[in-house]
């Protein structure tokens, strides 16, 4: 069991989230709660499960000595440790205040690795994440009020590959083809999603055990990591009580077409016989708020 930190979530810090479109917590681990979490990234990233599943993604192997990006999607099934955090009610607290919600909901979550290709490498552009916007990849969900808590397990910043915000781009609905997590090119992409938009690029440093909340219209994206550790960091996604499947046929909306915003890998654990309005709930989409 991890130990986190209780957090008190204040208006003027409702405020600023929602005027911004995120917030940045205090600390929320303390050096020894980080330490065994850094473990249990290794112990997940070299297939030493805590349970005998499968991982969601089905990937069963992960190379911690290539410079590409290494991820893990609903690590909270294959950790005992990741799974104290991700379902903790104290970080369920912090979401439902900043949502302004009742119940709070586990969307998914990521166990990410990016490592460091030293100070030379500017120009590596492999574990790049594009400029995108949550939701753009999630609009099977019927939310717009989701967020993503950022969990970082170092001092992160701009040099070991921290991501960067675009302060009130939440504001901007949803944007087309803003589905760009895995476009590497983030010039080309800030030029794209600029035009006609004031784009405030924020950076969001964070010292480890600090995490940032944000909006999941709002813009966010990372370049590479120029140091020479991996920088680790546990992306819990959250999603508001009454959040249900809204289908697979094309909904009103920005979607362009060839894109891929209306699927979404959470969909099958609903079951055979989802239907649109069938709610995200059940033991794959946990309750943490209220505990």
């Amino acid at each position: 069991m991890i130990p986190i930190r209780e957090t008190q979530v204040t208006e003027q810090d409702v405020q600023e989230y929602r005027e911004r479109g995120y917030w940045r917590t205090p600390k929320l681990l303390d050096d020894s709660a980080i330490a065994q979490l850094r473990r249990a990234f290794e112990r997940t990233f070299t297939e030493d499960f805590d349970r005998e599943l499968y991982p969601f993604d089905r990937v069963y192997q992960w190379d911690l000595s290539s410079p590409q990006l290494q991820k893990v999607n609903n690590s909270w099934w294959l950790n005992d440790d990741i799974r104290s955090v991700v379902l903790s009610s104290k970080l369920g607290y912090i979401v439902a205040r900043l949502m302004g919600t009742e119940e709070v909901r586990i969307w998914h979550d990521q166990v990410v690795w990016k490592p460091g290709v030293g100070p030379d490498r500017a120009d590596f552009k492999e574990a790049n994440i594009g400029w995108h916007q949550d939701y753009a990849h999630w609009q099977v969900a019927s939310s717009q009020n989701m967020c993503t808590m950022w969990i970082a397990l170092q001092d992160t910043d701009l040099n070991n590959g921290g991501m960067s915000t675009i302060v009130g781009s939440h504001k901007w609905g949803l944007v087309p083809d803003s589905d760009s997590f895995h476009d590497k090119d983030l010039d080309t992409l800030r030029q794209k999603y600029s035009r006609e938009r004031e784009w405030i690029e924020e950076p969001c440093v964070l010292k480890a055990g600090e995490a940032s909340v944000h909006h999941c219209l709002c813009f966010h994206g990372s370049g590479p990591n120029l140091t020479c550790e991996p920088r680790l960091s546990l992306i819990i996604h959250y999603m508001p009580q009454g959040t249900h499947y809204r289908g697979r046929i094309k909904p009103v909306g920005p979607i362009m077409p060839g894109r891929k915003g209306n699927r979404h890998a959470n969909v099958p654990l609903l079951g055979p016989n989802a239907t649109p309005g069938t709610p995200f709930e059940g033991e794959c989409f946990p309750r943490v708020w209220p505990a």
